[in-house]
């Protein structure tokens, strides 16, 4: 009966789904792998070029704000300022000397001096002076802080600004006398950060959106309050994070230290995975292409499998009908399909050989069967005779066997004996010859041991050696220190000199003046500068001290630790003398326990052998009278296997029939 494969059983089917799967599943694992390492990639690279470009931004705004804080601090200690606030000086050079500063930045921005009851005394333009004893950044500076104001409308124009602002002291006082202060127009810091191309905004230190790249901000615009975003709450000076606020972007932000808002930029999470999305879409239809390819070609490679296959087994249902059908094709590959197809082939000629031999010969079976029964039943009158004879020979034998096992039973007690004496003196000598080698590595790591603690010695000496030398360069530092406190002192002296001079000549000194006043500041820095200083060298030295101490302390205990480590190592070397004398003496007892195991050995097994072959004997003479006991059922069987075999015969003539 003929047995079809279903659909999914083929072998066509399932070597196409597995080439197909082959193919498949580097490409899908190459193109997960692709896509998220470029994605991954993609957003750490974008990451850090948003907290590049924040912190860029952030250096911009800071250098404008914190060049304004010099400017006005500057500003603040002339004395051309300071003698107008005081009323002993002119108004004009102190607003020349206002416009000539503002001038410097080259922007729309004014300059505002105000007095301590909050009132506008002198601007760098020409415009009206007002009270602004109510504003933040003035009540800030008039108690003595450089103050930053969080973004501010103007009531007359409505202009959005942020100002900073700067004490005037009393000379050599920390009496304030007056107010320095610069606005900035938002929308000049809204030119600063289009100029970047990215979508970046400022947000001031209450969290309102000051300025934005993307579009400008007027006054009449609602304030948009930021102050709950992620870079207000938190502590970190710059971070970058996901917002989900506005789609998903990313954000990086920077704290401004002088105006105390936050440079903050974002982008498109979309824009930044896209080339990785492109990426990965190339790369799968690519795959898809390929695999089309690998389909088209797994199917013709599956049909050169599977033909020979069909062609072999329907030779196979021909011969399981009785019909010997050779396979025509395919015999002339060289691949294995061609090996199945030519070796089916020759089955079925052996086959049709072995049947043709069977139909010849069976006939001559029945003939022969009858002559072997009357041979039988002749053999087996014979065997009856033997088997008599061969039950006396196996009497005496048995009972020689039995007295050489006795004998070699004894020997086998001797011979147990000497092999424990052996053992035992084995066992013996391989625990001297461990104590032995335990010995000797013991000696030779206490050797390593003394020369490691003479090296440390030595080097715990040059460290004591250099840290000397520190201290003396520590010294010389300190004495070059006082050389620049000197030069310190001459320089603000200097100053002190060409402020004066600078007074006395009147307006065409205003300008040295401030020179002066520069120089002065310089000098004062140095000079803290050489205190701290001053001040490291000696917290150094005192370092230095200390170490020296504990390098003596480390010393003295190393020596002492060489001379106990000198007495261990000759108490080890005796110990290894007599350990070599006790590896001599268990050797000789071992080697006169072989010789008394070997001799023994000589003797058990010539009696083991002995036993043996006695044992042999009776067993093959109990063994051939079974045999021959055996002979004789078999002879007897023959006789009816014989007379069986001719039916057997006639009916193997009958079924050979069935092959045509």
């Amino acid at each position: 009966m003929k047995i079809k494969a279903s659909f999914l059983s083929s072998i066509k089917v399932k070597l196409i789904i597995a080439m197909v799967t082959v193919a498949a599943v580097p490409l899908i694992v190459a193109t997960a792998i692709n896509f998220f390492s470029s994605t991954n990639k993609a957003r750490e690279t974008a990451k850090e070029n948003l907290e590049w470009q924040a912190w860029y931004l952030q250096s911009q705004i800071n250098n404008l704000y914190s060049r304004t804080e010099s400017s006005l601090n500057t500003l603040a200690t002339s004395s051309v300022i300071v003698d107008f606030l005081e009323g002993t000086g002119s108004e004009t050079n102190a607003k020349f000397q206002l416009q000539v500063v503002n001038e410097e930045f080259g922007d729309s921005n004014q300059i505002v001096l105000s007095n301590m009851e909050g009132m506008m005394v002198l601007r760098s333009d020409d415009k009206k002076c007002v009270d602004i004893s109510k504003r933040e950044y003035w009540i800030g500076a008039s108690q003595g802080n450089v103050t930053v104001s969080p973004v501010i409308v103007s009531n007359s124009t409505k202009k959005r600004s942020m100002s900073i602002a700067v004490p005037v002291y009393k000379p050599g006082t920390k009496t304030v006398i007056g107010v320095l202060h610069r606005s900035y127009d938002m929308n000049q810091i809204h030119e600063i950060l289009a100029e970047d191309g990215s979508e970046s905004f400022l947000v001031d230190k209450n969290g309102i959106l000051a300025a934005h790249s993307m579009y400008e901000i007027s006054g009449d615009d609602e304030p948009v309050d930021y102050s709950k975003s992620p870079y207000m709450t938190s502590d970190k000076e710059s971070d970058v994070y996901e917002s989900f606020v506005a789609g998903h972007n990313y954000v990086a932000y920077v704290k401004e230290p002088i105006t105390g808002g936050t440079v903050a930029i974002a982008t498109s999470y979309d824009g930044v995975v896209a080339q990785a999305r492109l990426s990965s879409l190339t790369i799968t239809i690519l795959g898809l292409i390929l695999l089309l390819i690998g389909g088209i070609f797994s199917y013709f490679l599956a049909v050169g499998f599977v033909k020979p296959i069909i062609a072999v087994d329907e030779s196979l249902e021909h011969l399981a009908s009785g019909e010997f059908n050779k396979i025509d094709k395919y015999t002339q590959r060289k691949d294995e399909f061609g090996q199945i197809v030519n070796n089916t082939n020759s089955v079925i000629d052996k086959l049709s050989s072995i049947v043709g031999h069977i139909k010849e010969t069976s006939g001559n079976v029945g003939e022969s069967s009858e002559e072997l029964s009357e041979m039988a039943d002749q053999i087996a009158a014979t065997t009856e005779t033997v088997a008599s004879a061969i039950q006396q020979i196996a009497g005496g034998a048995v009972q020689q066997s039995e007295d050489i096992q006795s004998a070699a039973a004894n020997t086998s007690t001797i011979t147990d004996a000497v092999e424990s004496v052996q053992g035992s003196t084995k066992e013996m000598k391989t625990l001297a010859d461990r104590m032995k080698t335990a010995s000797e590595e013991s000696s030779s790591s206490l050797e390593k041991l003394q020369e490691a603690s003479s090296e440390m010695t030595k080097k715990i000496e040059e460290i004591s050696t250099r840290i000397s030398s520190t201290q003396n360069a520590v010294s010389n530092i300190n004495d070059r220190v006082e050389g620049i406190s000197g030069i310190a002192a001459q320089t603000n002296l200097l100053s002190l000199n060409a402020s004066i001079e600078a007074a006395r000549a009147g307006d065409a000194g205003r300008g040295f003046a401030v020179v002066a006043e520069e120089i002065r500041t310089l000098a004062d820095d140095s000079e803290n500068l050489a205190s701290e200083i001053r001040k490291l060298m000696d917290e150094l030295l005192s370092e230095a001290e200390q170490a020296v101490k504990a390098a003596d302390l480390v010393m003295t205990g190393n020596i002492e630790q060489q001379k106990a480590l000198g007495e261990t190592l000759k108490s080890v070397e005796g110990m290894l003398g007599d350990i070599k004398e006790t590896v001599t003496s268990v050797a000789k007892i071992a080697g006169e326990a072989d010789v008394c195991v070997s001799s023994n050995a000589v003797v058990s097994n010539a009696m083991t052998s002995l036993s043996a072959i006695s044992e042999e004997n009776a067993a093959s003479t109990e063994t051939t009278g079974a045999s021959v006991e055996e002979l004789s059922a078999t002879v007897t069987t023959l006789a009816g296997s014989a007379a069986h075999l001719k039916d057997i015969a006639l009916q193997l003539h009958d079924e050979i029939q069935f092959f045509k």
